[in-house]
């Protein structure tokens, strides 16, 4: 069976897809029978997928059976973006010396989607699967908040213009000073950013977990 029909891999992407997007209330269970009706699968592909994201770190374990949408609360969002930033200064690190990058424009000229592109590519050209691995996963975590970024900060298209033309031109220095920038000033607003982004969740599901 091609993956693309495969129940399991249709559930996880589905899962995936809508738990990055903030399609789960946090802290509130996710119902097996309703994701199983919503995708058009059983719920054993639903269960299966569920286990999986539990180990990337989407989808948390409930205390007494069952599973939970992620909490990201002010504390960990800012552990979040703290995290991320190790990353890429890793990343600048591991690769010293490799030739420049070349700004290559999303789609409608975004330079926001870009930046986050070339943090993509920061820790990819590394090599390092390791840290790919667990930059990744972060990654995935706060991909729910980018809507309440872009809402709280007015300048984020300019804040991500000036790191790419950094990137671009080769000045290492201060790109490590802008990451950190960037970085701070999400973490000093993650309560805010935390909240900004429940605000716009549905509540997900029953309090039963099936």
């Amino acid at each position: 069976m091609a993956k693309s029909r495969d129940p399991f891999f249709m559930a996880l992407d589905g899962i995936r897809d809508r738990a990055q997007a903030g399609g789960y209330a946090g802290g509130r269970p996710i119902v097996i029978v309703d994701e199983a009706r919503r995708l058009g699968v059983s719920t054993t592909p639903v269960r299966e997928a569920l286990s999986w994201l539990c180990g990337e770190g989407l989808i948390e374990r409930g205390p007494s059976g069952g599973f939970l949408a992620m909490r990201l609360d002010g504390g960990a969002v800012r552990d979040r973006y703290g995290f991320r930033l190790v990353c890429l200064l890793a990343g600048l690190d591991l690769t010293a010396g490799l030739p420049t990058y070349g700004r290559t424009p999303r789609r409608h000229g975004d330079p926001i989607s870009e930046l986050h592109a070339l943090f993509d590519e920061l820790v990819r050209r590394t090599g390092n699967g390791a840290l790919r691995r667990a930059y990744e996963r972060v990654r995935a975590q706060l991909r729910q908040l980018e809507d309440a970024e872009r809402r709280m900060f007015e300048d984020a298209e300019a804040e991500a213009d000036r790191l790419l033309n950094l990137a671009t031109e080769d000045r290492n220095g201060e790109l490590r000073a802008a990451l950190r920038d960037y970085h701070d000033r999400r973490g000093d607003a993650a309560a805010i950013l935390s909240l900004g982004a429940a605000r716009f969740l549905p509540e997900s599901g029953s309090s039963d977990p099936q």
